[in-house]
């Protein structure tokens, strides 16, 4: 296609999300997934639509909507609201995700007959909740959720993508060089997550200063962050530290200082986000092929069970074993908010690009957990909380 007729597409395929995913709203169907099966039904090479395949220039647009998601997500909270259950939501989006690993690889490996890598690196792909889903569900449903659980979703949810993506990376590299050991990606671990936080401690509080120092006009701040956000994500993937991690850490750090304009700062980011987020569900919905996945929708569905029902729920109970006063009903609430949003489908994106053999599989796979979690994880978010008594009364 020409440049006018791409531009042509996107805006009615940016149309298309929006009005749908409206109107899906009113009966509680989630508007990502609307937006993502949008890029499903006009990518997949059909008689009456184009062949979209770059996965690699896939991967690299989720990356930085991710950066994005993921950044707002930082940028908007307030700290103080979180200090109380920060340790239980770092329990979650490390200790959390390397049970459901373990749990989900086990199942693949007995249940699907798979490799044992091959099964561990599923576990990876499908470990992390998703912040996008998270964020925008949460906020969409405006629930006033008892006993800090929100905070806590939220704090899990944009802080567990740099563990699974270092599961996954890790795990794509011994299959790729079989030589590689476990133990290998032990000092690897410390250094991706110790760079990462480093870096978004530095980066954070430089830019804070730069924000003060510079007193740049309203219209300039965004453009100042959003040029943050960047370097953040571009010189972790250089160093080898981890760009979620940095960009998170970032956004808190600026999001928790006071400076001039802020607040239009944070709608910026905020309107952003959910651009970012439409992109990121439909250049992934665009990459898959409808004819593929009808031969992985048994093995998807059947992992997803899997995950709603064991993997998430245990992974949950075991992480907050450390917390006494934590209630059984915040447990039950936490594990069925484990939405699997478009994380996954980035994540398998990673095999896939390196060239894994059956890598398309997993990111066939990964489409359909991913739709089967957003449509009854978070379809019902709100009536299984009313059901366990964890919404506040206004």
């Amino acid at each position: 296609m020409s440049f006018p007729e791409i531009i042509l597409v996107s805006s009615v395929l940016f149309l298309m999300s929006t009005m749908l995913g409206k109107y899906a709203a009113k009966y509680g169907v989630p508007t990502l997934l609307i937006t993502m099966l949008v890029g499903l039904l006009v990518g997949n090479g059909g008689d009456y639509d184009f062949d979209y395949n770059s996965p690699e220039i896939t991967l690299r647009i989720s990356e930085i909507a991710l950066c994005f998601i993921i950044f707002s997500g930082g940028f908007d909270t307030n700290f103080d609201r979180f200090r109380p259950i920060i340790l239980q939501g770092i329990s979650l989006s490390t200790l959390g995700v390397i049970i459901t690993t373990l749990l989900v690889g086990l199942f693949v490996h007995y249940a699907l007959g798979m490799d044992w890598v091959v099964s561990l690196l599923l576990g990876a792909i499908f470990s992390s909740t998703d912040a996008a889903a998270v964020f925008s569900i949460l906020e969409s449903k405006q629930l006033n959720l008892k006993e800090n659980t929100k905070e806590v979703l939220e704090l899990e949810s944009g802080t567990n993508d740099p563990m699974a993506y270092f599961l996954t990376f890790g795990l794509t590299a011994i299959l790729i060089h079989p030589d590689k050991s476990f133990s290998s990606l032990f000092p690897l671990f410390f250094m991706n997550m110790g760079i990462g936080l480093l870096s978004g401690f530095l980066i954070g509080s430089i830019a804070v200063v730069l924000i003060r120092k510079l007193d740049l006009r309203r219209g300039l701040n965004p453009i100042l962050l959003t040029s943050i956000v960047f370097f953040a994500y571009a010189s972790n993937v250089i160093m080898g530290g981890s760009p979620f991690l940095s960009v998170y850490i970032t956004g808190i750090i600026i999001g928790n200082a006071h400076f001039k304009n802020k607040e239009f700062s944070i709608n910026f980011f905020d309107g952003s986000s959910w651009l970012m987020e439409t992109i990121l569900f439909l250049v992934l919905g665009l990459q898959v092929f409808i004819t593929d996945l009808p031969g992985v929708v048994l093995e998807g569905l059947l992992v997803s069970v899997f995950l709603i029902l064991f993997a998430r729920p245990i992974g949950v109970f075991v992480s907050f074993l450390p917390f006494k006063r934590i209630s059984v009903r915040k447990k039950l609430l936490v594990s069925w908010v484990g939405l699997r949003g478009a994380t996954p489908i980035v994540f398998a994106l990673l095999p896939y690009v390196q060239g894994v053999p059956d890598s398309q599989l997993f990111f066939n796979m990964a489409f359909v957990v991913v739709v089967s979690s957003i449509l009854l994880q978070g379809s019902f978010i709100g009536s299984v909380a009313k059901a366990l008594g964890m919404v506040k009364e206004d």
